[in-house]
């Protein structure tokens, strides 16, 4: 019987090999590729009208409000413990901050699919925003044991008498300042919250006043100095720095 070449045997396996490996390597490529294009799918964002219909259950669940029920209340037996303390000189003074804290902005929010503050007050009316019940509890409460109550808000000074219809109509009254910001002239840049609320409350300190208390939806109404305690507000329908 004639032998077949020892040489020749292996060069056939070599090639038997080789075009499975490239056959294998082929038969991957659509799947890299898939798995390429499900990355580049998971990197997007969600889609608008799904996060504005989550919004909208959890508003409407109760939710939104039993969570600010819980931040008020809070707050409030924070207030009892400190109207305890012996104050005889002592001017105490509560923070309230006023969009999706004092008042709502809801009907506008959800009617704009919440579109941004700007447009909602070119567009929509700033008068007849609905009181947050809690914080308006909060509020009186304050107010009812000798504690001054500032609001500072991020709105214009344009918006002041607007402003102060709106918070008498719905039962905020007795205050003892509303801070509002500077107009801004045309090619000026609106300074971030996280910059003029501490400064207003600064002044507010600097006129004798002890900030024990600082209540807003955003960290930004929070951050900074001059309040003895914070409380936050839930707000996922907007974020300002």
């Amino acid at each position: 019987m004639k032998r077949r070449p020892l040489l020749a045997k292996h060069t056939r396996l070599f090639w038997k090999w080789a075009l499975r490996s490239v056959a294998l390597a082929l038969s991957l490529v659509p799947t890299a590729q898939a798995q390429t294009c499900r990355a580049t799918a998971s990197a997007e964002p969600e889609n608008h009208g799904i996060v504005v219909e989550r919004l909208r259950r959890y508003h409407d669940s109760g939710e939104y409000e039993r969570e600010i029920r819980e931040a008020a209340n809070e707050a409030r037996d924070y207030l009892e413990s400190k109207v305890r303390e012996d104050r005889e000189k002592e001017k105490f003074a509560a923070v309230f901050d006023i969009d999706e804290t004092s008042l709502s902005n809801w009907d506008a929010m959800n009617d704009c699919g919440f579109c941004s503050y700007s447009v909602r007050s070119k567009y929509y009316p700033m008068d007849h925003d609905e009181a947050i019940t809690p914080v308006l509890e909060l509020f009186d409460y304050a107010k009812a044991h000798g504690i001054a109550v500032f609001f500072v808000t991020g709105r214009p000074e344009t918006q002041r008498q607007v402003t102060i219809e709106n918070l008498h109509a719905v039962g905020y009254s007795g205050w003892t300042d509303l801070i509002m910001q500077p107009n801004v002239k045309p090619g000026e840049t609106e300074p971030p919250a996280h910059v003029f609320k501490p400064k207003d409350r600064q002044m507010i300190a600097d006129r004798g006043y002890r900030i024990v208390l600082n209540i807003g939806d955003q960290a930004s109404d929070l951050s900074g100095c001059c309040a003895e305690r914070t409380f936050k507000l839930p707000n996922p329908f907007y974020l300002l720095p």
